[in-house]
């Protein structure tokens, strides 16, 4: 009678166990009802009416169709444990199901690149769910720890797996070069553990020898060795059940309210192989697309450039462009950048001084000296990026405008930009030609800051507020004081003239050449054209 007794129970568990399903929508179930190891997070509600999925898969609807995440769940691999921790990451998913729906909007036009990559070695499909776990598939992402890209990368590894990190290129960020880098760190880190994918991705998130160490001491302690037992960080204990968790999510998504965004299968970016190095704001002026638009395609790019003048990068742009970009002249689009030069620190001083000295950032001189120190020490070799012939080396004289305010050259005025939907500090410093950085330095805010519609930043320009050329024959306010005059020169543009490079040589900004000019945000320069520049003039002492 209890071999009976207990049987009949074990049918009743099962046949209800058969009934759950995960509830997308907060459980507001206080009657206790458990459900093994779920039971205190309150995940699931059994339930006795069969779920929409279910009624449609009886009726014999077909599932939705969502292009590549639709094939990509079909070809998962990874086992997956029955474990209360994938349970709570789903729980915090299905709390951020309108965030994940974005988040698959956003990858569109990186997911097939990884996806082939995924097939092409043979792991699973699994990991092309992994930059959303790293960086929200946003390539421009930005640790505390100053890990970057899709993959989130620390440039310590990055540099090992080949990733070059320049004064004008990124690695990290680059799509194409990161995914191959961290699929081959992937694979190693599977080999090191043995085939075993839960302590590879362990490793991945907390190092190799973090999970080693958790490794060794279980196995002293003869206790269990696999990655559900082992004594890890609590983040690193949560990375792999996210994972999972959202392996589970994709392959059932009516299951938990997911509706992905529809990525085509099909490759979406066509890659240019290139041997010039190109102004990217004429390339995308040529092919009609924005440059937002051009730096999500291509996030590795830092200057305007996808070369320094002795390698290039190959450009990545949607198939319909890159066909536009093939059938033009691209000389027309080339540009000629003065080579790295090296100099011999004079001095032992700061870091920030010696910039300065030389007019450039220091995110800048970091960029092109790696392992750079807060001083420079007198003897000291380091490398700047080229110069005007008529460019200045000694230090400029500034001014503090407020207390907390960066020191600024003198005669700067600062300029108010209102923040408005889809600004990022990125966009921002390009409109106004000048670097992320310094932007950043100007308002406070770290170069990795988000920014909210409505907030005001800082930009400081010289010399004039309204950015308009005095009149030839017209006298300027600093002239009425006694302090100078603007004298307006006409420039006839020449070939491989940039705006950036204009901007440069006369020592003034984009914006203002733009707004000298009335040029449009997209419109760019034609060789013979003629453009005014508004250049300070420093007034001579009179003669006694």
């Amino acid at each position: 009678m209890r071999l009976i007794h207990h049987l009949a129970i074990a049918l009743t568990l099962l046949a209800l166990a058969g009934c759950a399903q995960l509830d997308p929508r907060e459980d507001d179930d206080t009657s206790g009802a458990t459900h093994e190891k779920a039971s205190s997070q309150n995940l699931y509600r059994l339930e006795s009416t069969p779920s929409a999925h279910s009624e449609q898969e009886t009726s014999g609807d077909s599932a939705p169709d969502y292009g590549l995440w639709t094939r990509l769940a079909r070809d998962f691999s990874m086992h997956e444990d029955a474990h209360d921790r994938i349970d709570r990451e789903l729980f915090f998913y299905q709390g951020r199901i309108d965030q994940l729906e974005r988040i698959t909007q956003r990858a569109e036009p990186y997911l097939f690149f990884i996806v082939e990559q995924l097939r092409e070695r043979g792991m699973p499909m699994e990991l092309a769910l992994l930059p959303i776990v790293e960086s929200a598939y946003q390539p421009q992402a930005t640790s505390r720890s100053q890990a970057a890209g899709l993959w989130q990368f620390i440039p310590s590894t990055g540099t090992h797996f080949g990733l070059k990190q320049n004064w004008w290129y990124d690695g990290r960020r680059d799509v194409h070069a990161s995914t191959n880098a961290a699929l081959d760190y992937l694979q190693y880190l599977n080999k090191f553990f043995n085939g075993d994918w839960h302590l590879a991705l362990a490793a991945y998130n907390a190092g190799e020898g973090t999970v080693s160490r958790a490794v060794e001491r279980a196995a002293a302690r003869g206790q269990p060795t696999d990655y559900w037992s082992l004594d890890l960080p609590e983040e690193t204990k949560a990375y792999v059940p996210r994972l999972l968790a959202l392996a589970r999510l994709f392959r059932e998504p009516q299951a938990y309210g997911l509706c992905p965004h529809k990525v085509e299968d099909t490759p979406f970016l066509a890659r240019i192989e290139l041997e010039r190095s190109l102004d990217l704001s004429k390339v995308a002026n040529a092919v009609d697309m924005s440059m937002d638009d051009l730096y999500r395609f291509n996030p590795g790019f830092k200057r305007g450039v996808n070369g320094n003048g002795k390698e290039a990068v190959a450009l990545l742009l949607p198939h319909d462009k890159a066909e536009r970009l093939r059938s033009l002249d691209i000389e027309a689009f080339c540009v000629t950048q003065a080579p790295p030069r090296q100099v011999v620190v004079k001095r032992s001083e700061s870091l920030a001084h010696f910039a300065k000295r030389y007019r450039i950032d220091v995110a800048s001189l970091r960029d092109f000296n790696p392992g750079l120190k807060n001083t420079v020490k007198r003897g000291q070799k380091l490398m700047l990026p080229g110069r005007e012939p008529d460019e200045e080396t000694t230090p400029a004289k500034a001014i503090t405008v407020t207390s907390n305010t960066p020191r600024v050259d003198k005669g700067a005025y600062a300029i108010t930009h209102a923040v408005v939907p889809g600004d990022s500090l990125f966009n921002i410093s390009r409109k106004h030609g000048v670097d992320v950085a310094t932007l950043a330095s100007w308002n406070g805010l770290r170069a990795n800051a988000t920014i909210k519609p409505g907030q005001k930043l800082r930009i400081y320009t010289d010399p004039r507020p309204d950015n308009k050329p005095a009149p030839a024959t017209a006298k300027s306010e600093q002239d009425d004081k006694g302090s100078g005059k603007e004298r307006q020169i006409v420039y006839t543009v020449q070939k491989g003239d940039t705006l950036y490079g204009i901007a440069k040589r006369f020592k003034v900004q984009v914006a203002q050449l733009r707004a000298w000019n009335k040029m449009k945000d997209k419109e760019d320069l034609k060789p013979g054209q003629t453009i005014v520049i508004a250049l300070a003039e420093t007034p001579r002492a009179k003669a006694s």
